[in-house]
């Protein structure tokens, strides 16, 4: 019974490898290619309601490098309610491959559950990079320039993180992180352990497309099929998320040796992800710069190094991941300019309703779930005394707002164009897409209407790291 806390990972990993097998020998009949992407969901679902009844189970697997505890059971329920969805929502016909498409995100879902459940740092860094290398494939699929240009500047993020790792463990004398959380204790920081704390937290930055290290990231997922863009705005930068946490909790005896580079990377990810969201005007491109805005607000919450601004940026992970990777997916082939989406209010109510949610709650605005988490992490920086970084905060947040009702009005006050309205007939709006977007806007809703619940449960995973 132990090891059936092991069964979601089993089932998604299962799943992935028979969709890739599946597709590269022609295993799947027409009608059963119709049907795959809502079998792949009622999978991932089925994943979910396991991880939710046996997570509470608090253990440890092969030699402590694999942890169940309240952390690892919030972000993988997040993780796995968000690729439900993520397969629910998606117009398929916008993809570029159907066996792929659906393997991808599986495999990037994954590394975030490695990553969630890491007792060490071999496990945290290979859930990352699975994740990343996943949203890679997807990109490079329809452009493989920018899969490259993402390839090149994953490497560079993953140097940077090895080389971090390697020294914090040549520092530390360990891998575990609760070893090394005990051994850190009443150490002092230094110039040759802030140096590669300096490196890890860079490549993490670069990773997860947080300002002003979003270059080389948005750019791609902009030429990404819809599924591509979600998965590297959201799923990647969750998992680079997940990683952060895990590690600023284990070095939270030494805050002087992360929190002010944290600070700055969220200061500049909040403003500049609120600016240029406000300057461009295509939803797609709003969109991606305001997830990059809000992963700061994420940072700004690691930057407290204490438990309440920590369970903060935890419970706004969850709600980033699900409005991150559908946001985009959900807009189909829509997904040009600013004239693409225009009227979409009424030629596409349940899409346009799941982007204009989506839009919402990474630009902040209450009462979703987006708010709820910034409020939480602003609470946290009140309290710790970061009034400079809460300010900047609340400046993006305008912005982002701002932007965000420039959206909204796009969606519904415009006119649709005549070439909108011969489009809206197109395939697409499946019954599961339709499901799939009304379960997106009921989610983020519904997550912010629970915030206190699902706060207190984030907050008890910030205990399960060792915070105080």
């Amino acid at each position: 019974m132990k090891y059936l806390v092991l069964v979601p990972e089993a089932l998604v990993a299962t799943s992935a490898v028979l969709v890739l097998l599946a597709g590269r020998f022609g295993w799947m009949a027409q009608s059963t290619r119709r049907r795959l992407p809502a079998t792949v969901a009622a999978v991932v679902l089925i994943a979910l309601v396991i991880e939710l009844v046996q997570g509470a189970t608090l253990a440890t697997y092969f030699g402590g490098g694999f942890i169940q505890d309240r952390f690892a059971l919030f972000a993988k329920a997040a993780v796995l309610l968000t690729a439900t969805i993520a397969f629910a929502v998606v117009d398929w016909t916008a993809e570029d491959s159907l066996s792929i498409g659906l393997a991808m995100p599986l495999l990037a879902a994954l590394g975030v559950m490695i990553a969630a459940s890491a007792g060490d740092l071999v496990a945290l860094w290979a859930g990352l990079e699975l994740a990343a290398t996943a949203g890679v494939v997807l990109v490079a699929l329809r452009r493989p320039d920018l899969g490259l240009r993402l390839l090149l500047t994953g490497g560079v993020a993953s140097g940077l993180l090895l080389t971090g790792l390697a020294f914090v463990y040549a520092s530390a004398g360990t891998i575990e992180l609760a070893a090394m959380r005990s051994v850190l204790f009443g150490g002092t920081t230094t110039l040759a352990l802030a140096i590669p704390v300096f490196l890890l937290l860079t490549g993490m930055a670069i990773r997860a497309s947080v300002a002003p290290f979003h270059l080389a990231g948005i750019p791609s997922t902009l030429g990404a099929s819809p599924l591509g863009a979600g998965l590297v705005l959201g799923l990647v930068a969750a998992a680079a998320a997940v990683v952060a946490i895990k590690l600023v909790a284990a070095l939270t005896p030494i805050p002087d040796a992360y929190s002010s580079f944290l600070q700055v990377i969220a200061a500049v990810a909040m403003v500049g992800g609120g600016a240029a969201a406000l300057a461009v005007r295509a939803p797609r491109t709003r969109m991606a710069y305001l997830a990059a805005g809000q992963i700061g607000w994420v940072a700004a919450g690691l930057a407290t190094h204490y438990r309440a601004g920590i369970a903060g940026s935890l419970f706004l992970l969850g709600a980033f991941a699900v409005a991150a990777t559908c946001g985009p997916a959900v807009m189909g082939r829509a997904e040009g300019g600013a004239l693409s989406w225009a009227g979409m209010g009424t030629l596409r109510p349940g899409r346009a309703a799941g982007v204009a949610l989506a839009v919402l709650s990474l630009a902040g605005a209450p009462p979703l779930a987006g708010f709820f988490g910034e409020f939480a992490v602003a609470a946290a920086l009140a309290q710790s005394g970061h009034f400079a970084l809460l300010a900047l905060g609340l400046l993006g947040s305008v912005m982002s707002l701002a932007a965000a009702a420039a959206t909204l009005r796009l969606i519904y006050v415009h006119s649709p164009l005549d070439e909108a309205r011969r489009g809206s007939a197109l395939p697409g709006l499946t019954r599961l897409s339709t499901a799939g977007a009304v379960a997106l806007c009921v989610v983020i809703a519904v997550y912010g209407l629970f915030s206190s619940p699902i706060l207190g449960l984030a907050d008890q995973g910030a205990e399960a790291l060792g915070l105080r």
